[in-house]
């Protein structure tokens, strides 16, 4: 999906690495990293170029998932998606400061590491932040059109655990 120019891992080297997906609500995602390189990123239906790219207030009245979140996220979190012969360590971003030691635990790290996790600190988007920095597409109602979209994709996420394995 991200780098098609790079090798394929042979099949009987699987066991030599990590697959490893983090995510976060998609809603986030995208008002904090919207735009046509990012679209082109994650394999979206983004056009052939970005002059008639939507902006983020568009894409959410659309309605439409061009960025293919959904079928991304399945990727990631369906064990044997598309036949996928390798495991899968799926991170949830949003639970990880509540787990840190069962997230050191299964990548496998030194349980002392847990420790030296670094404090949660984020940014906030939303109308006020949206006014300050001139950001409209920050606002509520492109959230709600962003979150209509995302909708069934936001309902795994929360119902998910901070760490598994598929």
């Amino acid at each position: 999906m991200f780098n098609a120019d790079l090798p394929k891992v042979d099949e009987a080297n699987y066991d030599d690495y990590r697959y490893i997906y983090i995510f976060k609500d998609p809603v986030e995602g995208l008002v904090s990293r919207y735009g046509y390189g990012h679209c082109m990123h994650v394999g979206g239906d983004c056009g052939k170029d970005d002059k008639g790219f939507p902006n983020l207030e568009q894409y959410a009245n659309d309605g439409k998932d061009f960025f293919k979140i959904s079928d991304f996220f399945d990727h990631w979190t369906t064990e044997g998606y598309g036949g996928r012969k390798y495991p899968v360590i799926t991170v949830n971003y949003h639970k990880i400061w509540d787990n840190v030691p069962a997230v050191v635990e299964a990548l496998g790290l030194p349980s002392n590491l847990a420790s030296t996790f670094p404090k949660r600190t984020e940014t906030v988007r939303n109308n006020k932040t949206g006014a300050k920095e001139g950001h409209m597409n920050h606002s509520e109602q492109v959230r709600d059109g962003l979150r209509k979209i995302y909708r069934n994709v936001l309902d795994e996420i929360r119902a998910m655990p901070a760490i598994n394995i598929v």
